[in-house]
């Protein structure tokens, strides 16, 4: 009965390990539990928005460019701050270390503020930018600082 009870407790184990996506056969020749996945890191995106005088541009949405396959857009879960008085933002996501991150600016405010065209910017950092992770599947966090200027709409 004990040996019934201990292959049905381990056929459970694997079981649920393989739900998990946990492998107990090891990694690189380790015999250690491994992770499915890919390594990432959270880019901590912060600047303000301007216009082409220095002036600082208020009621833009800030966020990451989401895209279903096909490229299809989907605005509803894309801005994740808006700027302030002083033109501010801060945003941040998680992506593949040196990957690239698209930042979206829309002007969401309309001609409150003045009229300002869609701008998307490409950000970037290194490996060596994140900071606090433990180097395996979490990089930690990059922290970059980008000012944007926004063209007037015709």
């Amino acid at each position: 009965m004990k040996i019934r009870y201990l292959k049905l407790k381990n056929w459970l184990l694997v079981s649920l390990g393989g739900l998990l996506g946990v492998s107990l056969s090891g990694c690189d020749d380790n015999p250690v539990a491994c992770e499915y996945g890919c390594p990432e890191g959270f880019y901590s995106v912060k600047g303000t928005v301007t216009d082409s005088k220095g002036n600082p541009v208020s009621g833009i949405g800030v966020g990451q460019v989401y895209t279903e396959s096909g490229g299809v857009v989907l605005p509803d879960i894309r801005f994740q701050d808006t700027t302030d008085a002083d033109g501010r933002y801060a945003v941040g996501f998680y992506a593949l270390p040196d990957d690239r991150v698209e930042v979206d600016f829309v002007d969401l405010d309309g001609p409150e503020n003045g009229l300002y065209r869609d701008t998307t910017i490409t950000v970037s950092a290194p490996q060596s930018a994140f900071h606090g992770g433990d180097g395996n599947w979490n990089y930690g966090t990059a922290e970059i600082t980008q000012d944007v200027v926004l063209t007037p709409a015709e």
